[in-house]
């Protein structure tokens, strides 16, 4: 007798189930008109639906399957927010390595300034190796030209110094080159660091340039000098 009872209440609430499920609706749109059936046909499935149960209300939503161009635009959202993320990263890790060399600008400033006289001196020096070594050609070009008015032939070891002594002042004047680039490449790089040390006086490490307000930047800096 319980075993029929608990039968016969398990096939009611199967069949109430199955009778609220059969009343269950789908409202979805096809080319501006609303359609309302038991079902949604799989070739509207993706222009989205929304679940209505026996009373008319919604139940669930289904949003529409995004477009070609939709999903171009996610994917291109989601490239963009990763390579922000890695930017920020890297950019961070070249702030805490900054800030291991310079508390301050003033700090980078001093930095720049004893690279400028290293570099300075270099020059200095090669300057002074060039006129040394222009007085010692001209001894020796005016030897060779006496053994020429005599008929002579320039002996082989005179010949070879003016070579060698050419050669010396032309390896100086690069050198001199190569150490003006330097110190324009350097003075360069030195005022980079200057104004990032600067702007992490305010902002956090990490912070991307195109974050940074360098009004602020400046407005807060002189507010801290002159308080």
């Amino acid at each position: 007798m319980k075993a029929s009872l608990l039968l016969t209440v398990l096939l009611s609430g199967v069949l109430l189930a199955s009778h609220a499920q059969a009343r269950q609706l789908y409202r979805f749109t096809v080319d501006g008109a609303v359609v309302l059936k038991d079902h949604v046909p799989a070739e509207y499935s993706h222009l989205g639906y929304q679940v209505l149960n026996s009373q008319g209300m919604v139940v669930r939503t289904v949003e529409p399957a995004p477009t070609k161009e939709e999903l171009e635009q996610r994917r291109a959202a989601e490239a963009a927010a990763k390579a922000r993320k890695e930017a920020i990263a890297e950019q961070r890790r070249q702030d805490l390595d900054l800030l291991r060399l310079y508390a301050s600008p003033a700090d980078v400033e001093r930095a720049r300034q004893r690279k400028a006289d290293e570099i300075d001196s270099y020059i200095q020096l090669q300057r002074r190796r060039i006129v040394d070594l222009e007085q010692k050609l001209g001894q020796a070009q005016n030897a060779a030209a006496n053994f020429e008015r005599r008929g002579q032939e320039v002996p082989a070891d005179l010949r070879l110094e003016v070579v060698q002594l050419q050669n010396g002042i032309r390896d100086s004047e690069n050198n001199i080159r190569q150490r003006q680039q330097e110190m324009q490449a350097m003075t360069r790089d030195m005022a980079d660091q200057y104004e990032r040390v600067r702007i992490l006086r305010v902002y956090a490490p990490g912070t991307l340039d195109e974050d940074v307000d360098l009004d602020h930047v400046d407005r807060t800096l002189a507010g801290r000098e002159n308080p």
